[in-house]
């Protein structure tokens, strides 16, 4: 009877082993639910009339890190590069393709007493059906400072000894008849120009051609015992991982031959009629690229002219149709010029005066700001110059306001009532918000002068520096029946709001006392 007592305990103890730990001494792809960026999806196509399993989930560093971070454990070479794709070149996957050979490799590992994956009767544990939202793969973005670090590194080297810098080793055309890729000085672009998100004909993705570009590399370097980036899944797309990466603070300009400045326009100097067209953009092109991360920011399809794509009046079909007017003021794009100016004035320093003062077509004023330069002009002079001309002339156009001219101090007391009168620290308000904008050239430019910031708080008034009070607009006795605030929701939405936008914490919104006191 103990025997049998003792058998039942055994059993049982070992069916709820087998519950706790389903694949002792296995890898399993299962990881109870942990988001990381190395977890892919393997799903091959799904043949007729036969039963699907779900997809399979795959963790790629783990399995870098059980084959020593040997790509060609998995991964074919072609013409000195990897394939990425599993165990094979041009031929299509097949379930069998995977079956062989990774439940031959978890036998091998499992036969040399190493960690080992599932076999052929522990289906589930691959194919357990989970998601691509369980990852955490965050896109790495190659800006100026990464590609400054390969720019300048001893290590990379040009695809020919002649070569004076490293360029042609990634950027390269494709030549249609040939099938050959090849280079020309002075043409580099954005590898993803050509290669998409998705195949394009004989175009690889990018994910495809970056990786085995890039992990190729940094697998040749580390094979000659020398310091290169990452070659596994967490060391480029691990958002903790990528906050770490070496960050060059002041990053020399871009080589491209790029002008300094230039001037946008819709339309050509030798037009003939040119009176409904809106008057030429000087841009500063060199001082637009010191605040973006790279070209794509705003040439997002290729680095030719705005206008190449968009210079027609209804667009054009290699620009979806898309006019050059509404590629330059598309308010919700990071690409137009409008749509980036707006997301700048959310920031800490502008939003204290934005954050009701929004962008507008009516403002008639602001478009003169960018569009200053005549049909007339264009034509009498070249276009290069011309832009250089009128904006170092826009530079020293910018109007201080005198500090004797600002008063001091004003008394807020029209509604005195429960609470004393507010002394309002104007002139220390004021000189505070000239600091901020002072230091944003972009600010210095839509904002001619000092007075003009006025208008920030002033919000409705003519640009003056004795505008007139609240009161002539807002009622004393609340909200006006075309919908305006009263004077005391015009006073605490203006003055909080502010405060809330422009991170000054020395005022609370709750603490009344710190503007005007209690009286007693």
């Amino acid at each position: 009877m103990s025997k049998v007592k003792s058998f039942q305990l055994i059993l049982f103890a070992m069916i709820v082993l087998s519950f706790l730990f389903p694949f002792l001494g296995q890898t399993s792809t299962k990881n109870s639910g942990e988001k990381r960026p190395d977890r892919l999806v393997i799903q091959l196509q799904a043949e007729p009339g036969k039963n699907e399993m779900p997809v399979a989930g795959f963790l790629h560093d783990l399995h870098t890190k059980a084959v020593d971070g040997k790509c060609v454990s998995c991964h074919a070479e072609k013409d000195n590069a990897f394939i990425f794709k599993f165990k094979r070149i041009d031929e299509k996957a097949s379930m069998a393709l995977y079956h062989d050979n990774c439940i031959a490799c978890h036998s091998e590992k499992k036969a040399a007493g190493e960690a080992f994956g599932p076999d052929a009767a522990d289906c589930r544990a691959c194919h357990s059906g989970e998601k691509a939202e369980n990852s955490s793969w965050n896109k790495i973005e190659f800006n100026k400072s990464l590609h400054f670090i390969h720019e300048s590194s001893s290590e990379i080297k040009g695809m020919t000894a002649s070569d004076k810098d490293n360029c042609s080793r990634c950027h390269h055309k494709y030549n249609e008849k040939t099938k050959e890729i090849f280079y020309i000085k002075g043409e580099e672009e954005s590898c993803a120009y050509c290669h998409k998100n998705t195949r394009q004909e004989d175009i690889r993705p990018i994910r495809e051609a970056s990786h085995d570009a890039c992990v190729k590399c940094h697998q040749t370097l580390k094979g000659k015992n020398i310091a290169a980036g990452p070659v596994t899944c967490d060391g480029c797309h691990d958002i903790e991982k990528q906050q770490k990466m070496k960050k060059i603070a002041d990053v020399p300009r871009l080589k491209r031959n790029q002008p300094d400045e230039t001037t946008i326009t819709g339309w050509k100097a030798d037009s003939k009629n040119t009176k409904n067209f809106m008057k030429a953009v000087p841009f500063n092109h060199k001082a637009h690229e010191k605040t973006t991360e790279n070209c794509k920011a705003c040439h997002h399809e290729t680095l030719k002219k705005c206008q190449d794509c968009h210079g027609t009046e209804g667009g054009e079909i290699k620009g979806g149709f898309i006019s050059l007017e509404q590629a330059m003021h598309q308010t919700d794009s990071d690409r137009s010029c409008t749509g980036c100016h707006s997301k700048t004035a959310q920031g800490t320093d502008c939003a204290g005066c934005h954050f009701h003062k929004k962008a507008n077509r009516e403002n008639q004023e602001a478009c003169k700001t960018c569009h200053s330069l005549s049909p007339e002009q264009l034509q009498l002079s070249d276009p290069i110059q011309l832009a250089k001309t009128a904006l170092s002339g826009r530079s020293s156009e910018y109007a201080l306001v005198e500090t004797d001219k600002i008063p001091e101090t004003v008394a807020i007391e029209v509604l005195s009532n429960e609470y004393g009168p507010s002394r309002f620290p104007h002139r220390k308000i004021v000189q505070a918000i000239f600091q901020r904008v002072e230091k944003s050239e972009m600010a210095k430019v839509f904002h001619t002068d000092q007075a003009g910031l006025c208008m920030g708080c002033h919000h409705n008034s003519p640009k003056s520096l004795e505008p007139p009070k609240c009161a002539s607009c807002h009622g004393k006795n609340g909200q006006g029946s075309d919908g305006r605030p009263g004077l005391k929701g015009a006073y605490h939405g203006q003055c909080i709001t502010c405060h809330q936008q422009m991170k000054v914490e020395a005022v609370a919104a709750t603490d009344c006392v710190k503007c005007h006191e209690k009286k007693k």
